[in-house]
């Protein structure tokens, strides 16, 4: 028997679905130039929709946490597609194992199986900021968080939080 409150978060693509998907997306790429609303919807099997030229899709996956893609074909700096799981409310700290059945680690593994290289960019007291794997025609950021509070092994976890790809 089903309870309500696991009827109620039935989303289209668990948070472990949608990184498969984007490296998928990515693995498929040679360039940001190849991802298209087409394709995005192709990768994904869920419908974006269009506003002022951008192709979006959000969804809850459960009670913390939303996941949202943005591709935005005609940006500033060029192309831009945003991956990124969002915690609900926005300024929330809820645990990150919803998010992290493809942590940080295996999904970087697969990034460099591919080709990317990778280098970490760091700012004060050498705290991590981002990711960064780069293969000509295409940057792919990556932003983390530790899985959980505590105890110390979680919070040294590393779940993907926000994938910026250019």
């Amino acid at each position: 028997m089903t309870t309500p409150a696991a009827e109620a978060f039935a989303p289209k693509l668990d948070a472990e679905q949608s990184l498969r998907r984007l490296l998928d997306l990515i693995r498929g790429s040679r360039s940001i130039g190849e991802i298209t609303a087409d394709r995005l919807r192709e990768v994904f099997g869920v419908s974006f929709t269009e506003s002022s030229g951008r192709h979006g899709f959000a969804e809850r996956l459960d009670r913390d946490w939303w996941s949202s893609f943005e591709f935005d074909p005609n940006g500033a700096y060029g192309p831009r597609f945003e991956f990124a799981f969002r915690p609900d409310p926005p300024n929330a700290n809820p645990a990150a194992t919803a998010i992290c059945a493809l942590d940080y680690q295996a999904f970087a593994a697969e990034l460099q199986a591919m080709g990317f290289r990778h280098e970490t960019y760091r700012a004060e007291h050498n705290r991590i900021l981002h990711e960064q794997f780069e293969r000509p025609g295409m940057t792919v950021q990556v932003h983390t968080r530790g899985e959980a509070e505590a105890p110390p092994e979680k919070t040294a976890h590393p779940c993907v939080e926000m994938v910026l790809i250019r």
